[in-house]
């Protein structure tokens, strides 16, 4: 039997199959914007060959299928989402227009935050107009103040449908995560009134306190829901009619996957999958590794992804921005920045100086080494003029690249900038290099962590050429490259070994001390939070003796309202739990900001607990496998600081140790070793690069 992940990059198209002995193979493929699942088959039908079997066969014996997705953040960043419209509480239609004092630089690079006359708000994903404010009214205690008349509410909204053209409504009513019997009373009534309409309800996408950011999550998901439903509903039907009868699992943004039918009411879960497939993938392997604590870099050809795994676990976050917009579901905390293999490279006319970024060549046209008609230098056509990447090597000969087109269109920008060919190149990658390690050294400094504590590991198909750069940049010595050549495609991996994840919240405010009547609710709270998740997994399909419940309570400082840490609950709850809670709260409260940090005379509350319900995918890990690597060849490369060095060449991953400089060509990746450096391969198919400290480089 087979487990099975595919990824949707913005360039390539990633498939990884595993075997039940753990081997893998991968297979990578141009990403087809025009029909996205094109791509997926062609990948499939290239894993079924080397499998030597056809894509029927391989399908039917496959036992996991999981996909993740780039279509949803697409809608969104390219403003081709469904026409959505918004339902609100009478006198609260404007949450989204008056947004939070932020709103106007979040998510934006740190210098737009100063740039006062620079900023702006986002444009609107409501249809212009399309708001409407029903007549109904629940406090904060969850009692009804007025009541809805469904019937009349329901016909005003199929007039806004009719009258701005809607393929959506979100639904967000205030308090409905208190008590959602009105949302729930308008949701079902709308499915039979207009059910070709896409409807997402605030109480099943994010049932959180916060009205804007709980009204940006429900109308966002509106946004994606109908194209996202399109595009999985549509691959379900090929892969059904190709052989596969295993539900399509789809890899959400929590780092866990779903049935598809059961990811069908929180589309928005999809958003930035891809990247949560790596983090993944890596925390399953750092456990195999034996390393704790990983700083994860993913640099393909659109994006450089960071994340972190710390004692083990992927760092979760809250708050997700997306152009702009703030919402809040629970997420792997996974940054991403413009900084990939077809980043393009251009002179600033303002400064007279090299940029690069954040604009991307993608894979339409591509770098102009593809010969897809691109004609701007990337960071990948960097790499082929200075030898990283040789043409007849790149994706084990099946794609040759065109030096001499990349040449060319270096040359034009090293004219602008007075500088020779090889000089241009240099700088694009030096500037990639320190874009991403400044990205690093946010994600660990300013969360307390120490980079010079952490193993990189580097994947994406460009992820294993830079990587000895961007890490000796950020204080990294030692860099692991996951699974040799199945690196290139990791968030595939990732993606396939991702257990089935379902999370729960329960808004709930309890203040401490945790004693007496407050013991009993907390307790209380605990046990509903982790019924309530067991039971929604088992309407997913999943159910019984496999199914693990973790609860976190949201902690902080009473009044301290932007602000909160998750703190582990000791399962099953008991008399001593509020204490261990508390000791819990100042102990990582201390570790994140010192022990002066903490609030003397201001009591502690919990606000929420989130339960995580999960399932373990059983995926084989990896193991070694027979390599068959080739004598070592000689060329030239130029290496930043080094200039032209003789170089090197191993095709396929080595027997022994290698010592820079070299070049490791796999059939998806190359791993560059600089001077200084050596290369070893670990004992499950895993790459390690141990770069030379600052005072022997």
């Amino acid at each position: 039997m087979y487990y099975i992940g595919v990824d949707i990059g913005g360039t390539f198209t990633d498939c990884v199959l595993v075997d039940r002995s753990g081997h893998h193979r991968a297979a990578k493929t141009l990403s087809t914007k025009h029909d996205p699942a094109l791509g997926v088959l062609t990948g499939l039908e290239r894993l079924a060959e080397a499998e030597g079997i056809d894509l029927p066969t391989l399908l039917r014996r496959t036992s996991r299928f999981g996909h993740g997705t780039t279509i949803g953040t697409n809608a969104v960043l390219e403003r081709a989402g469904a026409r959505v419209g918004l339902v609100a509480t009478a006198g609260h239609g404007d949450a989204l227009s008056i947004m939070r004092g932020s709103g106007r630089v979040a998510g934006r690079p740190i210098e737009d935050v100063f740039a006062v006359h620079g900023s702006r708000l986002p444009a609107p994903i409501v249809v212009p107009g399309a708001v409407l404010e029903v007549h109904e009214r629940i406090d904060a205690s969850g009692a009804v103040v007025v009541a809805l008349d469904a019937a009349r509410a329901v016909e005003d909204i199929k007039r806004l449908i009719a009258e701005h053209r809607l393929d959506s409504i979100a639904i967000a009513l205030l308090w409905s995560f208190v008590n959602s019997d009105h949302e729930k009373a308008l949701a079902e009534a709308l499915a039979i009134a207009a059910p070709d309409i896409f409807v997402s309800s605030s109480v099943l996408v994010s049932p959180r306190l916060g009205e804007y950011e709980r009204t940006v999550a429900t109308v966002m998901n509106g946004y994606v829901g109908p194209a996202c439903s399109r595009y999985l509903g549509g691959l379900a039907e090929r892969l059904g009619e190709s052989g596969l009868s295993e539900p399509l699992l789809v890899m959400q943004s929590n780092g866990g996957v779903l049935p598809a039918e059961a990811a069908a009411t929180t589309w928005l879960g999809t958003v930035d999958s891809g990247p949560a497939g790596g983090l993944t993938g890596v925390a399953s392997l750092a456990r195999a590794f034996g390393h704790d604590r990983v700083v994860a870099t993913d640099m393909g050809g659109t994006s450089f992804d960071i994340g972190l795994v710390v004692d083990g676990k992927p760092v979760m976050a809250d708050d997700n921005v997306i152009d702009q917009y703030t919402y809040r579901i629970p997420r792997l905390a996974v940054k991403t920045i413009a900084c990939g293999g077809g980043t393009l490279a251009r002179f600033d006319e303002a400064t007279g100086g090299l940029r690069v970024g954040p604009r991307s060549a993608g894979s339409e046209p591509g770098p102009a080494c593809y010969g897809g008609g691109g004609t701007e230098p990337t960071v990948t056509d960097a790499d082929v003029v200075l030898g990283f990447l040789r043409p007849e090597a790149f994706l084990d000969g099946r794609m040759p690249l065109d030096r001499d087109a990349a040449i060319h269109a270096m040359a034009r920008l090293a004219k602008q900038l007075g500088l020779s060919v090889e000089e241009t190149a240099a700088g694009i990658l030096e500037i990639n290099n320190m874009r991403a390690a400044t990205a690093i050294r946010q994600q660990t400094l300013e969360r307390g962590h120490d980079p010079r504590d952490y193993v990189l590991y580097a994947y994406g198909g460009a992820g294993p050429v830079h990587a000895f750069g961007y890490a000796a940049e950020s204080g990294v010595r030692e860099v692991v490259i996951p699974l040799g050549n199945g690196a290139s495609t990791l968030s595939a991996y990732g993606i396939a070994a991702g257990d089935v994840v379902l999370y729960k919240q329960l808004e709930r405010s309890l203040l401490a001390p945790f004693e007496g009547a407050r013991a009993d609710a907390l307790a209380m709270a605990v046990a509903e939070v982790e019924t309530t998740a067991r039971a929604d997994l088992a309407a997913a399909g999943f159910g019984g003796d496999d199914v693990v419940i973790e609860v976190d309570a949201l902690m902080r400082f009473r009044e301290q309202l932007m602000h909160s840490l998750e703190i582990p609950v000791p399962l099953p709850a008991g008399p001593d739990t509020g204490a261990r809670l508390l000791d819990g709260f100042d102990t990582e409260y201390v570790r994140r900001y010192g022990v002066g940090g903490t609030a003397l005379f201001q009591a502690v509350e919990v606000f929420a607990f989130r339960a995580r319900a999960s399932v373990a995918a059983g995926i084989p890990t990896p193991q070694a496998e027979a390599r068959d690597a080739m004598p070592a060849q000689r060329t030239d490369v130029y290496w930043p600081g080094w200039g032209w060095t003789p170089t090197d060449v191993h095709r396929g991953s080595p027997h022994s140790t290698v010592p820079g400089p070299a070049l490791i060509e796999l059939a998806h990746t190359t791993i560059a070793v600089p001077p200084g450096a050596s290369l070893s391969t670990g004992s499950r198919n895993e790459l390690r690069l141990r770069l030379a400290s600052p005072k022997e480089s």
